[in-house]
């Protein structure tokens, strides 16, 4: 099983994490996803906080990061719950007990207890939560999407794997919550207007049960995946 894959100077890994030397970037963790569910009255498992927590310590552990950049969306609800920011709390102590940690803002946000970096430069790139159009001046890494692809095979069964997007301008990380979804790009549209004009351009790395895949082009893949419905 391959636990990561070089792009340049960076690995991309199965776990959801780019690392940059000892440094590791994740991004879309939606804490007090959970929370929504059980306000609106539904029996919802409280498990999404301590399961997120104990992916990212075996992933620096495993790793031996000395660094963690969380890029944007760190907590779910635009509405200010208690129950929500008292898990927050506990979440940014836990992990700073672990590591070095820098918080990015992304538009999920909003009345965050704590402080929160516009972006962040990290020797010759940016990393910025994507929600905001940005100039590519500069390499960059991008969360917000939540990008991934949908495969269907000749029975008509359906897999969905979360990806990491990349080209000559960005690597757009896949969400660390693994609850999302994620945004299928074979059949929709980025909501990122900073990946719009370029993102068909891209190179697409599936995270999968048996390891890292690559599955080229985004375009290519794209107009495969059409001729096979046809």
């Amino acid at each position: 099983m391959k636990d990561y894959m070089k792009f340049g100077k960076f690995k991309l890994t199965n776990a959801r994490c780019l690392i940059y030397k000892k440094v590791g970037i994740i991004g879309d963790l939606h804490i007090g996803f959970d929370v929504h569910f059980c306000e609106s009255g539904a029996m919802f498992p409280m498990v999404h906080m301590e399961r997120v927590l104990n992916d990212i310590k075996e992933t620096i552990h495993k790793f031996k990061l000395k660094k963690l950049i969380i890029n944007g969306d760190i907590k779910h609800n635009f509405k200010p719950y208690p129950k929500e920011i008292k898990l927050l709390d506990e979440f940014i102590k836990e992990l700073k007990s672990e590591v070095e940690l820098i918080l990015i803002r992304g538009n999920h946000d909003t009345l965050c207890p704590f402080d929160l970096e516009e972006h962040y430069k990290l020797d010759d790139f940016v990393i910025t939560h994507g929600h905001k159009y940005m100039d590519k001046e500069d390499f960059l890494i991008l969360s917000h999407e939540h990008p991934s692809i949908r495969l269907r095979d000749e029975l008509g069964s359906i897999i969905k794997f979360p990806i990491y997007l990349i080209n000559n301008n960005y690597i757009v990380l896949p969400a660390f919550n693994r609850f999302s979804p994620g945004n299928d790009l074979i059949s929709n549209y980025p909501s990122s207007k900073i990946i719009r004009e370029d993102y068909l351009n891209s190179n697409v790395v599936a995270i999968t049960d048996v390891g890292l895949l690559d599955f080229g082009n985004l375009k290519d893949l794209r107009e495969f995946v059409e001729k096979c419905m046809i």
